[in-house]
C-alpha cells in the first residue's frame, strides 16, 4: 500500500509512476537516507579510530 493512497484526492492505481508529488517524496526520502548513511559512516570511523587509539595505549596494569 502506498502511503499517499489514503490521503491523496487524485489517487488511482498506478498513478505513483507519473505523480510529481510522489517523485518529490521519493527524492526527499532518498536524500534523507543518504544523509543518515553519511552521518553513521562518519561516526563509525571516528569511534573506530578512538577504539584503535585506546587499544594501542595498552592500558593493562604493570606486573611487579
Amino acid at each position: 500500500m502506498l502511503p499517499c493512497q489514503s490521503t491523496c484526492p487524485h489517487y488511482a492505481p498506478g498513478c505513483h509512476k507519473t505523480c510529481r508529488r510522489w517523485k518529490a517524496e521519493q527524492a526527499s526520502q532518498s536524500m534523507l537516507r543518504r544523509r543518515k548513511k553519511e552521518y553513521l559512516q562518519y561516526y563509525n570511523e571516528l569511534c573506530a579510530t578512538v577504539a584503535r587509539q585506546f587499544s594501542a595505549m595498552n592500558l593493562r596494569p604493570r606486573s611487579r
